[in-house]
């Protein structure tokens, strides 16, 4: 039987039983405390905001709010909190502990204020290392699975883990994952597919910091991300190697793993179309990095940025008050039905206030200049 899509499962926007819509409303109702937007169900939703601000390296307001919605991009909101609750089985104290670790964690790292607003042009100790990664195409998205998830290959031969530092792969990695994250629309795509291809794998590609990484980043920083993973020709030398890896991976993970051998093999998940013709597929794309254009981000410098922040403030406002009002009803009331429809039409307008806003705050990258990323639509196959 075919695999049903994300947005068809159990426990997604759309699928949620009366108890699991009950725990997104409280998760709701905690978070916009934290932003110290006042509740009006108390008696639905125990307060637990003491005991969640000490967990905020900075607890002010302000700050839990910008990062909050600065996580969210483009997509429903609930759809980000639920990968939270999902990663956490329903449990709502451990899904915001874990949803503020998060945010702790991207503002130590400055990821919205470095590694997106500045993208190629990233200042690091290694910039030419974080560079290579792109150039050298050992990792790009081309088409989607049978799912429609974006298709992230990762080609495991070209990687020379002395070549670079950790802190250059890291960055790559995240800012891969970032770039990804734009690229997934609800209700079609919520978690993406890798295909670690290891043909042509010998013990000197072997990047345990790497995996590691990954393995942490995919657990603890974006859960729920991962659809599936597909481990394409390992050589009998990775036998050892991943029974020495199986035993660091959630077992989550783990069900999410398929190793595939062969073009036919690797066709049951990415339909022929959608594959290159090394993978024995009928795309004759190959990967070619696009460098930096320069002016492509001068829309940054533009005065009309506040203009477009002004414009989506105002937009979560509205959705903010919303959530209020919602989670001050059964969900599965007539009432509370009635309010969940108004946050889906304005969860769609704040998508597209967000895409209005992407290029006055995020740099332009690769994908952008191949036309895999233009102004909101996303061509898997774009024929740059």
């Amino acid at each position: 039987m075919p695999t049903p899509p994300d947005f068809a499962r159990p426990g997604h926007l759309g699928n949620l039983t009366p108890e699991q819509a009950l725990k997104l409303q409280q998760t709701w109702i905690h978070l916009l405390r934290l932003c110290n937007l006042p509740s009006s169900v108390p008696h639905r939703t125990p307060n637990l905001t003491p005991s969640l601000q000490p967990q905020l390296a900075d607890p002010s307001p302000a700050s839990v709010w910008r990062l909050l919605w600065n996580l969210f991009l483009h997509d429903h909101p609930d759809v980000t909190l639920l990968r939270f609750l999902r990663a956490r089985k329903w449990d709502v104290p451990s899904a915001l502990s874990t949803l503020l670790s998060v945010l702790n964690w991207r503002r130590a790292l400055r990821l919205d204020d470095v590694l997106i607003r500045q993208g190629d042009s990233l200042p690091s100790s290694d910039q030419g290392g974080f560079l290579a990664q792109y150039r050298s195409g050992k990792a790009y998205v081309r088409g989607s699975d049978r799912q429609a998830r974006p298709v992230f290959v990762i080609k495991v031969a070209l990687h020379d883990p002395k070549a670079q530092t950790e802190e250059a792969m890291e960055m790559f990695i995240l800012h891969s994952i970032e770039t990804i994250r734009t690229m997934m629309r609800f209700p079609e795509q919520e978690t993406s597919c890798l295909v670690f291809d290891l043909s042509g794998f010998g013990m000197r590609n072997m990047d345990f910091h790497v995996v590691r990484f990954l393995v942490q980043v995919f657990e603890a920083r974006y859960p729920e991300y991962l659809g599936v993973l597909l481990v394409h020709n390992a050589p009998f030398v990775f036998g050892g190697i991943w029974r020495m890896i199986k035993p660091w991976l959630d077992p989550v993970i783990v069900s999410k793993i398929n190793f595939t051998t062969g073009n036919a093999d690797l066709a049951r998940f990415i339909a022929p179309e959608n594959l290159q013709t090394c993978y024995g597929g009928s795309d004759a794309w190959e990967y070619r990095y696009i460098e930096h254009v320069e002016g492509e981000n001068a829309r940054m410098q533009s005065e009309k940025k506040d203009e477009m922040h002004a414009e989506r403030n105002g937009l979560i406002q509205q959705f903010e008050l919303l959530t209020v009002e919602w989670a001050s009803f059964d969900p599965d009331s007539v009432e509370g039905r009635r309010k969940a429809a108004e946050r889906d039409d304005l969860a769609k307008q704040l998508g597209d206030s967000f895409w209005k806003l992407d290029p006055y705050v995020r740099a332009r990258t690769y994908y952008h200049r191949a036309g895999v990323i233009d102004n909101g639509v996303i061509d898997f196959k774009a024929a740059k």
